[in-house]
């Protein structure tokens, strides 16, 4: 607007460079992240966008490029704006911590035999999914969304991914030594319930904890080589859940974002150190934990790719825990629990109006240009 002040002729290209610039930078955004949250900071991309975007408009327009009349109020409202936007996205980026609690148990050498998938019988059942003790109020939460180039859905269909954010809202107590268990089954009989029959759905085709934080969760190697993110073990002929912690320090054995694994066709590269296993033996172990205060929130992040021939029903399984309380390694009662349901349609999904809109704004943007230039030169 500074640039096209006294100028009209400039106001058409300059605003349509903005609006395309602003529905960009969300399509690119939502199809970067899943669309699964909007942080204050991503509102700087379309700015920054806008203003390359502009730049490169006023280069092919003919002179004089920028109007040498620019009102003082006008420019300062712009300065006033751009400084607290970034005082906002400071402010928002300043992470909420609790202190470290340092853990009083060594779990590494331990051995568990992984497993990737497991049909469920009536005694597995009821030492996974024990009544919860809600010794710390918590609200579990989850968002889902499935987005690929031109379509974005809460419903995946087979050959997509599906992404889920799931986040724990923490109230009255401190959770001191925090750690979950994840597990997806495929709900066989379709009621809604995980039952005799359903079956711990292959963990080579999800990965959880792709952001950045302190959520640690188990990847393996064999013969030194990395092969895949691990949730569930088999004890004493029982299936047992990996815990995921949520710890400020581990130990070191390997340096785990170093290596790709081979969850999901694009594979996991893990955002921070996990906890590693050498085969059917624990590796690491936690240092220090990672509490969560009362009155604040923590979330993880992950994504599930759906195959072909995998349309149906899921059941995501999801338990708090503290180590306080119970033993990580061991099934017991939660904290807190949530079984959250997918669905998985075979086909292809439809391109959505958003996205149909924004691909318009895009291809007009070009041409307006080369027509601005010709119609002033």
């Amino acid at each position: 607007m500074i640039s096209a002040e006294g100028n009209k002729r400039y106001f058409f290209p300059l605003t349509l460079v903005g609006l395309t610039s602003g529905w960009l930078t969300g399509l690119i955004w939502v199809y970067a992240t899943g669309g699964l949250s909007l942080p204050l900071y991503a509102v700087l991309f379309p700015v920054v966008v806008s203003l390359t975007l502009s730049a490169v408009v006023l280069f092919y327009l003919p002179e004089p490029k920028i109007t040498e009349s620019i009102s003082p109020k006008l420019f300062n409202i712009s300065i006033i704006i751009l400084i607290v936007m970034g005082l906002a996205v400071a402010y928002t980026s300043i992470p909420i911590t609790g202190t470290s609690t340092y853990s009083t148990e060594d779990y590494s050498n331990i051995q568990m035999q992984s497993i990737k998938t497991y049909k469920l019988d009536d005694r597995s059942i009821q030492s996974l999914l024990q009544k919860s003790t809600n010794q710390i109020p918590m609200d579990i939460s989850a968002l889902k969304s499935s987005v690929s180039l031109m379509s974005s859905s809460d419903i995946p269909y087979t050959g997509s991914y599906v992404s889920f954010r799931i986040t724990f809202s923490v109230s009255n107590y401190d959770w001191v030594k925090p750690y979950i268990k994840l597990a997806i089954f495929k709900d066989n009989n379709e009621n809604g319930e995980i039952d005799e029959g359903d079956e711990l759905w292959n963990s080579v085709n999800y990965k959880f904890i792709t952001n950045l934080g302190s959520w640690r969760a188990n990847v393996k190697y064999e013969n030194g080589q990395p092969t895949e993110e691990i949730f569930a073990v088999r004890e004493d002929g029982e299936i047992a859940m990996l815990p995921i912690f949520h710890a400020s320090q581990i130990s070191t054995w390997r340096d785990d974002t170093q290596y790709t694994f081979t969850n999901t066709p694009e594979g996991y590269t893990p955002p921070q150190d996990m906890l590693s296993w050498d085969g059917d033996t624990l590796k690491e172990t936690v240092v220090a934990y990672q509490t969560i205060p009362a009155g604040s929130s923590s979330s993880i992040e992950g994504k599930i790719y759906c195959p072909p021939n995998s349309q149906g029903k899921y059941l995501l399984l999801v338990q708090a825990f503290d180590a306080r309380f119970t033993n990580p390694y061991k099934n017991d009662k939660p904290i807190a629990q949530k079984i959250i349901p997918f669905e998985i349609k075979e086909g292809k999904p439809e391109i959505t109006i958003d996205w149909t809109m924004g691909i318009i704004l895009a291809v007009t943007t070009v041409p307006s240009i080369f027509i601005a230039r010709r119609w002033w030169s």
